[in-house]
């Protein structure tokens, strides 16, 4: 499986609206009456990194060339 442009900015975009989703309920008062069913920092963290992802590999695809950072 490929992914093209059209995938990766599909991804990238669920991605950032993820994250913003999650920067939004965690902005909220806590109620502590009740408990958050999920943690928004996570889902913060994980939206993060698939968005990063998603951006090497949008490098990936206009360069051509497997994008592999800093050469460590």
């Amino acid at each position: 499986m490929e992914l093209g442009w059209a995938e990766t900015l599909g991804v990238f975009a669920a991605a950032a609206a993820l994250f913003v989703m999650a920067n939004l309920a965690a902005r909220r008062p806590v109620d502590f009456n009740r408990p958050r069913l999920w943690s928004p920092v996570l889902v913060m963290a994980l939206s993060l990194l698939a968005a990063i992802l998603m951006l090497a590999h949008m490098v990936t695809l206009a360069t051509g060339t497997p994008f592999r950072g800093g050469g460590f």
